[in-house]
């Protein structure tokens, strides 16, 4: 047995997410869809791929892993390089495989992965026409000390139903605790942008762009630290701050 992984980077701005929409490629294209149609095309079969994550409509990707399980019957000869230059050749220009390895034996992208760190951008200053397909721009005045202040709450084990979408299960409240490894921003003065970056091994639905919105919330001073520190504390308290639009996010890298 042997297993196709793609390491892909893509401008989500006009797919519908990554996940394959079965029935409705032809109207709500995908990346995996057009992943999987071009390499049935390649291979003359049809094999399932799997993602290392679920990128949303409108959400980019500069390190997304695809892993294809191919069956024991199939002869696959095509060298890593080859079936790299095939790929780009007859996919979209938004897609782009960056990498391929063969591996020897089962490898799932997702059940595998031990950590994913993601990239969330925001332009501030003067509003521009090319920024808005790939990061969220604010109008507002940021105060970075209280944006530095309070992404200093939120590393380490952190209660994170506050900062997801969709229903809570009351009954399983520890389902939402996440460790995040690493959280921090970096200013880039000249580009008048911010970078944020978090790694964690899971995440919940929305979880960055909601983390990313109550951020800026703050540092825009639409609530005190008062209330951000009940919104960490409380999921009930989820619609007091804005989620970060899908355009600045990246899933950025994934660790195996």
């Amino acid at each position: 047995m042997k297993t196709i992984l793609l390491k892909v980077e893509y401008d989500g701005s006009d797919f519908y997410g990554f996940q394959k929409q079965t029935g409705r490629e032809s109207t709500n294209p995908t990346v995996q869809g057009k992943i999987e149609a071009a390499l049935d095309r390649i291979l003359g079969r049809h094999f399932d791929t799997k993602g290392s994550g679920r990128t949303d409509s409108g959400v980019h990707a500069i390190g997304q892993m695809v892993s294809v399980k191919l069956d024991d019957d199939f002869d696959f000869r095509i060298p890593p390089g080859g079936l790299q230059i095939l790929l780009n050749n007859k996919l979209a220009p938004e897609i782009l495989i960056k990498k391929v390895e063969i591996i020897e034996g089962d490898f799932h992208a997702l059940g595998l992965s031990k950590v994913k760190t993601y990239a969330y951008i925001v332009k501030y200053g003067e509003r521009d026409s090319f920024s808005a397909r790939y990061s969220w721009q604010v109008l507002k005045e940021i105060d970075f000390e209280k944006l530095k202040e309070l992404i200093g709450m939120l590393r380490g084990e952190v209660f994170c139903a506050p900062f997801c979408s969709g229903d809570i299960d009351e009954s399983n409240l520890g389902l939402y605790y996440k460790n995040i490894f690493f959280f921090r921003f970096y200013r880039l003065r000249r580009h008048s942008a911010i970078v944020f970056i978090i790694k964690a091994r899971g995440f919940l639905y929305k979880m960055v762009r909601r983390l990313v919105g109550f951020l800026i919330d703050y540092s825009t001073g639409r609530f005190d630290i008062d209330t951000a520190k009940k919104v960490i504390a409380d999921h009930n308290m989820r619609s007091i701050y804005v989620t970060a639009p899908a355009s600045g996010l990246y899933l950025y890298k994934v660790k195996y």
